[in-house]
């Protein structure tokens, strides 16, 4: 068990890692509570859990790896307050994964960050100093390692078959077959003897494939005799940045091709409308405006019919774009004729919508999505407040 606490750190690490850095999760625990008794926006809850909850581990998870149990009680309380659920209650419904909500917006998901991705980065940016936790930060070893790639001097350290040394991002590594009996070549036996800022085409063009030699051009080498030397790949100036490691764990631990969602998310975001109404559209998109089909679907007892007609089953294309008055809305907006063309060739409802996106002008997709927005509000009275009026 820990003795206590220096510059706000556990000072001794025992057995018990999940007690000792309970205190971390107790923190979140009580910001959460605090919040949850308040009516907050999705808006507001963003900023909350982006600004406070999530930077509240920061500090220990730059010199300590976090228990992965301990980790995911923290992102379970994250993704209990963002969908506003209760499990001891038994109230509410978490309608993502948290895996999906920590995908980058520009693939659909929240940006929220994915705390052991996090945390292998923040230990990364330490390796080069080691500590008595040296576990901790050898974990993250992998991240490091993969982000890695020599800077060519001289070319004498680097063996041109198994070291990252190509400017490819997705494959820093040769794909050409390693030839029998010069197994251990260096970069430098491509080089020009005498002239080390030149390449041996002769050489390159009867060792490599097409593929590598097309990458070696990209090559520029250094004048005169400098070493060899690591530098980080996914950046600019090859310096370690916590930012450029976590979005390579991100791609590293989670199955991006998974959890990414199909379409123009980064144009969506950069709407200037309000953020609720940003997060309204998104949620939509995701399949997370609980509409009555998606209620039922979710174990909800309810009607699956259209509060407004009482017709047609509730989901987003009939809420939408379906129901007679969504369509007096759309014709009193002027939008209506848009809208019925682009769904002779929609294939789906985020088809639709996404099709706004790319062929409309910037102020016909907001009036657009402020028209879906005031539709799901007008739906809400209905429920709650049994409210007929029309979108004004």
């Amino acid at each position: 068990m820990g003795t206590g606490k220096y510059l706000g750190l556990p000072s001794t690490i025992g057995r018990k890692k999940k007690a000792i850095f309970g205190y971390v999760r107790d923190r979140v625990w009580q910001k959460i509570q605090h919040w949850s008794g308040k009516h907050l926006s999705k808006a507001r809850r963003e900023v909350l859990i982006k600004s406070v909850a999530q930077a509240i581990p920061t500090y220990c998870m730059s010199t300590f790896l976090l228990p992965t149990t301990l980790g995911e009680e923290i992102q379970r309380m994250i993704n209990s307050f963002w969908w506003g659920t209760n499990r001891r209650q038994g109230r509410g419904i978490n309608w993502l994964s948290w895996d999906k909500l920590t995908m980058q917006k520009e693939f659909g998901g929240m940006g929220f960050r994915h705390l052991y991705g996090f945390n292998l980065a923040m230990l990364g940016k330490q390796g080069h100093n080691p500590s008595f936790i040296w576990r901790s930060i050898y974990s993250s070893h992998v991240i490091v390692k993969g982000g890695l790639r020599w800077c060519i001097g001289d070319g004498t350290r680097i063996n041109m078959w198994l070291d990252p040394w190509l400017r490819n991002a997705e494959n820093p590594f040769t794909t050409s077959s390693i030839i029998q009996g010069h197994e251990n070549m260096r970069v430098a036996d491509l080089m020009r003897q005498g002239a080390i800022n030149s390449w041996d085409w002769d050489i390159i063009r009867a060792m490599m494939n097409e593929r590598d030699q097309q990458e070696i051009a990209r090559v520029t080498l250094t004048q005169g005799v400098v070493e060899d030397r690591m530098v980080w790949r996914f950046n600019n100036k090859g310096i370690y940045t916590v930012k450029s490691a976590y979005r390579y764990a991100m791609e590293t631990l989670v199955d991006n091709e998974e959890y990414r969602a199909p379409g123009n998310w980064l144009d969506m975001w950069k709407l200037k409308i309000p953020q609720r109404v940003k997060i309204f559209l998104w949620r939509m998109l995701m399949g997370c405006l609980p509409t009555r089909v998606r209620l039922q679907s979710k174990g909800v007892d309810c009607s699956e019919n259209c509060p407004h007609c009482e017709n047609n089953f509730e989901n987003e294309w009939h809420l939408f774009i379906g129901c007679h008055k969504a369509k007096l809305v759309w014709e009193g907006a002027g939008l209506w004729n848009m809208i019925e063309n682009l769904t002779q060739n929609a294939l789906s409802f985020n088809d639709l919508i996404f099709s706004v996106f790319k062929q409309q002008q910037q102020h016909v997709i907001i009036d657009t999505i402020m028209m879906l927005w005031c539709l799901w509000k007008r739906r809400n009275e209905k429920i709650w407040e049994n409210a007929e009026q029309l979108v004004h």
